[in-house]
């Protein structure tokens, strides 16, 4: 692992978070402001000056809630942009006012979290520069849209996902699942009577295979008809950039992360022009079960995480059998080929799990990999809703031990160690720290390169593409 130095070490956690009453102070602006206006403008008005009072005034008390500072950084922004749309009613001092106080609650977010939530001792917390604040409240304040957009189950919906993830503890002790994941995953191969057709986004050139997911549940799996039902995920899909016929030349398989599995998103994360126009590799970019084409939502990616649990079994099985199905259909027609995979977040998480089935990969690249879905969960829960589903019989370590046939966390890797490489973000609110940090140790300490910025800073990270650069540069994946 490559350390960082130490520029700034967490030694003191406050019980009073001070500098939230500065966004206390914002929303009274708000309200004061507002309320001199036309009734309209008080109504529109109120509602951020009232979040960032609630927000401000519960960090300022009662500091250490994550959920008070996703929405502070959620606000913060909204606040400034409906600064702007009221001004001319609000008056050109207080718009002014109100957009600088919105940034300020958002950069008071960010510096909440920072010093409320350090990272493990293994590794270096992140610097209190003004960029690294600006960049964990963005991870903030996209956790604050998440969380308000995602299904928490209660009631009836706790009482099936507890049977349900008995259903699959029995089964998987059954079918030995962890001895033989094969069982779960069934049978992999190319896809049959796949279609491909020429296809043009955003000025980038592709083509476009779509094929039946080879994904066959094990019967005695529950949730099957549930699942079965989203119609359009039973079609597997993918874009494909390959010079000419793409003989020759390494393949790069890039698995998206979550709430992603669009073009215009995935281009920019994986950066085509850098990795197929001038690097000269060729690219397969599938989409993941219930995300872009394939999702069973309005909002791409719904359901995949936030859907009933025992349907994360079959979101990550499909996911692998569909991966795989990838793998196989370029070797099918490219047999020497040598084959690559970058992921990032969820796709990390898979990356880490095909590293476990396909022993011939050139090299295994997780970013910023999300690696325990349960602790994910569970760490963006609102605090009593976690709380209730625990005195439930529903905790993370319990979902996560019924959910280990397909966990990179408990599948032996068998792609050799140095061709595993792991890149992770020290100060990522996604995903916990700590989650990268097991997969290096579960990977054998692999190559591991930490970067002071956030999980959406990633693409902007000076470390992170020399990195993937040199994985990619180590293991002859050259175009």
């Amino acid at each position: 692992m490559q350390p960082l130095p130490d520029p700034s070490p967490m030694r003191w956690q406050p019980r009073r978070f001070k500098s939230a009453a500065i966004v206390v102070a914002v929303g009274l602006g708000w309200l004061a402001a507002a309320w001199q206006a036309n009734w309209a403008v008080a109504v529109v008005g109120s509602v951020p000056g009232v979040v960032l009072i609630a927000t401000g005034a519960g960090q300022l008390f009662w500091a250490g809630d994550r959920q008070l500072c996703y929405h502070m950084a959620l606000a913060g922004p909204v606040s400034s942009l409906l600064a702007l749309i009221l001004g001319y009613w609000l008056g050109w001092i207080a718009c002014i006012t109100l957009i600088v106080g919105g940034a300020a609650a958002f950069i008071v977010a960010g510096w909440a979290l920072r010093i409320q939530h350090p990272v493990p001792a293994d590794v270096s917390p992140p610097t209190a520069q003004l960029k690294v604040l600006a960049k964990i409240a963005a991870d903030a304040a996209l956790l604050g849209f998440f969380v308000n957009c995602a299904r928490v189950p209660h009631g009836a919906a706790v009482e099936t996902d507890i049977a349900e993830l008995e259903a699959i503890g029995a089964t998987a002790d059954e079918r030995d699942w962890l001895a033989c994941p094969e069982r779960l995953h069934g049978p992999v191969g190319p896809f049959e009577a796949p279609r491909i057709e020429r296809a043009r986004t955003l000025g980038i050139d592709y083509e476009w295979l779509t094929a039946a997911s080879r994904y066959t549940p094990d019967p005695a799996l529950p949730g099957i008809e549930r699942w079965q039902a989203h119609a359009r995920n039973r079609t597997m899909a993918a874009r494909v950039l390959r010079h000419g016929n793409g003989a020759g030349r390494p393949w790069l398989l890039c698995i998206h992360g979550y709430r992603m599995g669009v073009a215009g998103l995935d281009f920019q994360l994986f950066d085509v022009g850098r990795l197929h126009a001038r690097r000269g590799l060729n690219l397969m970019m599938p989409i993941l079960p219930l995300h872009g084409v394939r999702r069973a939502t309005p909002l791409t990616g719904g359901l995949f995480l936030d859907g009933p649990f025992a349907d994360l079994m079959h979101a990550q099985a499909q996911s692998l059998v569909d991966l795989r199905g990838c793998i196989a259909w370029i070797r099918a027609i490219d047999p020497d080929a040598r084959i690559g995979v970058l992921g990032y977040s969820l796709g990390g998480y898979h990356a880490a799990l095909l590293a476990a089935h396909e022993p011939d990969l050139a090299c295994v690249i997780a970013g910023i990999p999300m690696t325990d879905i349960p602790a994910t969960l569970w760490q963006h829960l609102p605090t009593a809703h976690a709380r209730y589903l625990e005195a439930r019989g529903l905790s993370a370590a319990a979902v996560g031990t019924r959910l280990a046939p397909v966990s990179p966390l408990v599948a032996k890797p068998r792609v050799a160690r140095e061709r595993r490489f792991i890149f992770a973000a020290t100060a990522d609110q996604l995903i916990a720290p700590e989650q990268p940090l097991a997969l290096w140790r579960h990977w054998d300490e692999p190559a591991l390169q930490w970067y002071h910025g956030s999980h959406l800073s990633v693409r902007h990270e000076v470390d992170v593409d020399p990195f993937i650069n040199r994985a990619l540069a180590d293991t002859g994946m050259h175009g």
